[in-house]
């Protein structure tokens, strides 16, 4: 499968990202392995911006942080997590946190097929 291919509901972050990639999967792929930290994500540099997102896709981001959590077999440590990488914005951390998940699911979608 070629990230052409890859398929995104209007206004989802599915879309954005892949917007924001505008066809370079080196991008995703960036994003799936090092996250948003240190500026890796185009319109997730600043907080302001990160808090817009958020605000934007809150009902998408924690319907990702559920699937995460069924997935794991457990809850995700929001506090724990945040205290790790540094963050103390929780709006800003979850922006991040969805981001980033949909980038990992789309390279599994690319690497599956």
């Amino acid at each position: 499968m070629k990230l052409e291919n890859i398929k995104a509901d209007k206004g989802t972050i599915r879309e954005q990202l892949l917007k924001d990639a505008d066809g370079d999967v080196t991008y995703i792929k960036d994003v799936a392995e090092h996250g948003c930290i240190g500026g890796n994500c185009n319109d997730l540099i600043y907080t302001v911006d990160c808090e817009n997102f958020y605000t934007e896709h809150a009902d998408e981001i924690d319907g990702i942080l559920e699937i995460y959590e069924e997935q794991a077999g457990e809850p995700y440590n929001i506090g724990e997590n945040m205290k790790r990488l540094g963050q103390s914005n929780l709006r800003n951390f979850l922006a991040w946190f969805g981001y980033e998940v949909e980038a990992q699911e789309i390279m599994r979608e690319l690497e599956n097929d």
